[in-house]
């Protein structure tokens, strides 16, 4: 109900008081806080898993355990992606990159929350993994879903996309300068310095 009156106050300040410029500044901080929420969500829950199977492991006292916790997490994640997820998982950045050159920046729906969950599993059982990808996609694709909800041009949603990806590596790092040279180097080929500002 709230997304439905904040999407409707959008539409009226697009129409009404706001240049596309303006708007597309209030877009990236939207798209920014959005990403930057999906990063602190990934993070605490990866963290949380880790302090539950660190406190399972001191209550069996086996240490030997741990051998076993990353098998066993990505074993659930095969099954989480399978069963709930329905086998829909777009994994990495070079996706994120086919999906801007043949889907002109449009990402799937699912791809806004299915890392999360997979990655947060995998990685707080204790897996290889790094988070850099599973943010990528995952502010990738509601930065693409915002500029799809507002029917904006392909110049605005790679602008938009980036500003999700950027966002969400400076949360998940904690280095903003990093998150912004990063959505420019490899998600925003040719980027125009007006694009700066909402990035």
């Amino acid at each position: 109900m709230k997304y439905l009156q904040l999407h409707k106050f959008l539409i009226r300040l697009i129409n009404t008081h706001l240049s596309r410029n303006q708007f597309l500044i209030l877009s990236g901080i939207l798209v920014g806080l959005s990403a930057g929420t999906a990063a602190i969500i990934l993070k605490s829950t990866v963290h949380y898993i880790h302090i539950v199977t660190d406190a399972q492991l001191d209550i069996f006292n086996y240490p030997y355990l741990n051998l076993f916790l990353p098998l066993g997490g990505i074993l659930l994640t095969i099954w989480v992606v399978r069963k709930l997820l329905k086998g829909k998982d777009g994994r990495g950045v070079g996706n994120v990159l086919l999906d801007i050159s043949q889907r002109s920046g449009v990402m799937p729906k699912f791809k806004m929350y299915s890392q999360v969950i997979a990655s947060a599993i995998t990685v707080g059982f204790g897996g290889s993994a790094g988070l850099e990808g599973p943010i990528v996609v995952t502010g990738a694709a509601i930065g693409s879903n915002y500029a799809r909800t507002y029917r904006l041009s392909y110049r605005e949603r790679i602008l938009l996309l980036g500003c999700g990806v950027a966002s969400g590596i400076s949360a998940v790092f904690n280095a903003p300068i990093t998150g912004v040279m990063f959505a420019i180097e490899v998600i925003l080929v040719g980027v125009v310095f007006s694009d700066f500002i909402p990035l």
